[in-house]
Parts: C-alpha cells; sequence; structure tokens
C-alpha cells in the first residue's frame, strides 16, 4: 500500500527571510548550492514518490523555470498557479481535480526524514480520511507545541494561528500530512483560507484526525536562524 503524490505549497513569500526573498519565493533560497526545495524533491523520490504537483504563487515562475517537468531528477513535477492569495487551502482547493485518491501535503519550507512508505501504510490501513505527522520536538526545536494527542492514535487538539494554545498540547505538527482528496470538500468558498484551520477542526469533532509519530526532527527555513541549522544539517552529510 502506497501514495505515489506528493502536493508541495510553495508560494511563501518568505518574509522573515528578507532580502533572501527579495526575488525568489521561499522555497527557492539556496542551501549549499541548491534550492532547499530540491533537497525535498530528493527525499521524496529516495522514499518513493516521483509525482508531484507544486502549488504556487509568489514568483512561482522561478520555481517553473528551474524545475520544469521534473525529467532531470527523474520525478515527473507539474504546476498549480494561484493569481490571487488564496490560502493553503484555496490553493488545494484550486488544484482538487488534479489531486490523487490519496496524496502527500507538504510545505515547501519544511523537510521532515521519515519513512514515507510507513506513514503512507499506517494511513491507508486506518481508512481516516487525514493523519498528521506529529514530532515530540521538546530538547531540538524552537517551534512551540501545537497539537494535542490520544492513546488510540487521535489527534484530539490542534492549534489556531490567532488564540494562545492550551498547556496540555504535547506535540508538534511536524509539516507533513497523508490526506484523501474527499477530505478537500470540507474546505469552504471563502477566500484566503487555512487549509488547518478549515479541516482539523471538523476531523478532530469526528474523530477522524490520525497521527503519525515522527522518530526524527523535521527542519525548516521560516527564520535566518532555522536556516542555518538546515545548513548545518545538509554539511553533516544528511540529504
Amino acid at each position: 500500500m502506497k501514495i505515489e503524490q506528493a502536493v508541495i505549497l510553495v508560494g511563501g513569500r518568505g518574509e522573515r527571510l528578507k532580502p533572501l526573498t527579495e526575488n525568489i519565493p521561499k522555497p527557492m533560497v539556496p542551501v549549499c548550492g541548491k534550492p532547499f526545495l530540491e533537497y525535498l524533491v530528493l527525499l521524496l523520490k529516495k522514499n518513493g514518490i516521483k509525482e508531484f504537483l507544486f502549488l504556487a504563487g509568489y514568483l512561482g515562475e522561478k520555481i517553473e523555470n528551474y524545475f520544469k517537468d521534473g525529467r532531470k531528477w527523474g520525478v515527473k513535477i507539474e504546476y498549480s498557479f494561484e493569481t490571487t492569495p488564496l490560502g493553503t487551502g484555496g490553493a488545494i482547493r484550486l488544484a482538487k481535480e488534479r489531486l490523487d485518491k490519496n496524496f502527500f501535503l507538504l510545505f515547501g519550507d519544511s523537510y521532515l526524514p521519515i519513512d514515507y512508505r510507513e506513514m503512507a501504510c499506517e494511513f491507508l490501513n486506518s481508512g481516516k480520511p487525514a493523519s498528521l505527522a506529529v514530532y515530540d520536538n521538546r530538547d531540538d526545536t524552537d517551534v512551540p507545541f501545537n497539537v494535542k494527542l490520544n492513546k488510540d492514535k487521535k489527534v484530539v487538539a490542534a492549534y489556531n494561528k490567532r488564540k494562545d494554545n492550551p498547556v496540555d498540547f504535547n506535540y508538534c505538527d511536524a509539516g507533513v500530512i497523508a490526506v484523501s482528496k474527499n477530505a478537500i470538500d470540507m474546505i469552504g468558498d471563502e477566500t484566503p483560507v487555512s487549509f488547518e484551520e478549515a479541516i482539523y477542526p471538523r476531523m478532530i469533532a469526528d474523530g477522524n484526525l490520525e497521527y503519525y509519530t515522527a522518530k526524527d526532527r523535521f527542519y525548516d527555513i521560516g527564520t535566518k536562524d532555522r536556516l542555518k541549522i538546515f545548513e548545518s544539517y545538509i554539511l553533516k552529510g544528511n540529504k
């Protein structure tokens, strides 16, 4: 049992990375001579994923000009472009007809070195509409806990970016979600709309948001300090 498609949100402006992102979108920020996004593509390819859909926005043509159809990396890459900011949920809703029955959804500024085949197998066996990769990051990242889990493999509460999260949250969203295409119907017509805020509360209320526990930490390039940490990770020979 496997998932063959990775859908990657690559429309980020990277405001906190300026001036690095003045002329390129955040996923194209260079790391040791290659765009950050290239490391993500290669990680997923190593895990057997060769079908990619990039959900592009800000300076998305620079991503397409670099990766083209993906043939250079032995994968197939397609693109969905938003013409106005739609939010993460709106970008996914726009591309709905191009989504596989089940797919991985990732953020183009986040890198999680897990066994994607294992996560796919757990998700598909569960029969649930989504599974969120989570990580206990209390020792090695500066991202606060933002989800609460129970012992029955369920996410029972998730963060709201506009509110303070409860102190009993015990894990962190690691930036990878296995999703059924049917779940996209939960996203309303409003724009812009966040995928997490549109879908997670409804799934949690119905007991339908599973989780997969990552054994290794995630990396992201949301700030210059985090970018340096990922550069150090790559310089140690991790790819």
